[in-house]
């Protein structure tokens, strides 16, 4: 979510500033007020399928979690349901989003009913992703309103409006305020206009997946976690796993030698690591496949690939076989060119922090040079347009 798009062509730079008003309900002023420290991760086939162990410990380390169904209709998320029934089955809140596609009013309405159907009824609230206009007839804020009347006839749930400040005051000023609720996105700072979620940063670690995910806060003076996170409708509330497939292994393995990843649950591991790549070992890491125990002064440090083995990678200088899932890879080296398989950000500065407006889609070709974050522990792609994120699991040597 948080990305721009442009109808012309593969990357987009928004010159407006990101200083919009996205309204809520006609509200005049608003004390802000966030909820507690757990967390709030929008989920889409990105992270993952999860396995009932990662939702099983998601449980205590969330709020609740806003999952994608679809984008548009034509597209459903890959594995929505898996994990929507998991989180039914562990108790853990949730919401359901559509990433909007359409082109006008009556397939607004057409997505919206396509949405609800495919949407696990379970869910607390419903979400619009609004960030991209691909409307060609009649005006955005018609679309926008005709997808919110259709689902109010379809659901008496929450309905929740998403999109950047920029944008929603752009493109859906009026419309925006037919929702229960205004979730704004905004990297850099604190939103400077009304907003009952704030979608403050990408790079939120949930130990519970071993990975990074978007982050939210709740405003409290808005709306109470309880009106996102009621959890009468969850009826199953955790249960043991019964396959083995879906159980997580854990670090009481009686023989070292085989111990099983230091952090919970293998769902959602990234193997794609190649030799020649570096590795970020997470401050998470624990052990080593052996079972020993990692020093905390080698973690958080960056090391070369040099083997790789199923789950299993070897790293240079640290002279230790880790877990797949405890790091972190991205490309080093003199490499130039990249071949994107996901739609990348790209950003001012190489820490990440500071976002152009633009991005390359996934099946861009990207020329470059690598260069560290300024942390020591990372890869960058710097491009004459701006910096993206050098991670392996979002690119190919081309």
């Amino acid at each position: 979510m948080f990305k721009n798009h442009h109808r012309f062509g593969h990357r987009v730079f928004q010159t407006a500033a990101m200083v919009g008003a996205l309204a809520g309900l006609a509200w005049g002023s608003q004390t802000v007020a966030h909820a507690s420290t757990l967390a709030v991760p929008d989920i889409s086939e990105w992270q993952g399928r999860l396995s009932a162990g990662e939702v099983a410990g998601l449980k205590n380390q969330v709020s609740f979690v806003i999952n994608r169904r679809q984008y548009g209709v034509g597209y459903q998320d890959l594995y929505a349901t898996n994990n929507t029934n998991l989180y039914v089955r562990y108790g853990v809140p949730f919401g359901e989003y559509d990433y909007a596609r359409f082109h006008d009013a009556a397939s607004a309405r057409q997505e919206a009913q396509d949405f609800y159907a495919r949407s696990n009824k379970h869910a607390n609230f419903y979400v619009l992703d609004f960030e991209e206009n691909d409307v060609t007839s009649g005006s955005t804020n018609a679309a926008v309103r005709a997808w919110a009347d259709e689902m109010r006839s379809l659901t008496t749930k929450h309905l929740v409006f998403y999109s950047y400040q920029s944008f929603a005051t752009t493109y859906a000023n009026s419309a925006r305020k037919a929702f229960d609720a205004q979730w704004i996105a905004n990297y850099s700072s604190t939103p400077t206009i009304p907003f009952a979620l704030w979608q403050y940063t990408d790079h939120n670690y949930l130990s519970a997946l071993g990975q990074y995910t978007d982050n939210s806060r709740v405003t409290t003076s808005v709306h109470p976690v309880s009106w996102w996170a009621d959890s009468a409708a969850l009826a199953l509330t955790h249960a043991p796993a019964t396959s083995s497939a879906t159980t997580p292994p854990t670090n009481t393995n009686v023989n070292p030698t085989v111990a099983a990843p230091s952090t919970s649950g293998t769902g959602s591991t990234f193997t794609g690591y190649p030799v020649g790549a570096y590795a970020e070992l997470h401050k998470h890491a624990t052990r080593y496949t052996d079972g020993k125990a990692i020093p905390v002064s080698r973690r958080q440090r960056l090391y070369k690939i040099t083997k790789v083995s199923g789950q299993k990678l070897y790293l240079k200088t640290l002279h230790h076989w880790v877990w797949a899932r405890d790091v972190t890879g991205y490309w080093g080296g003199s490499h130039r060119s990249f071949k994107l398989t996901h739609k990348l950000n790209l950003y001012r500065n190489a820490s990440l922090t500071r976002r152009t407006g633009g991005y390359y889609v996934a099946g861009d070709t990207v020329h470059g040079s690598l260069v560290k974050a300024p942390n020591g522990r990372a890869y960058r792609i710097k491009t004459k347009l701006g910096y993206l994120t050098a991670n392996v699991r979002y690119s190919n040597l081309a």
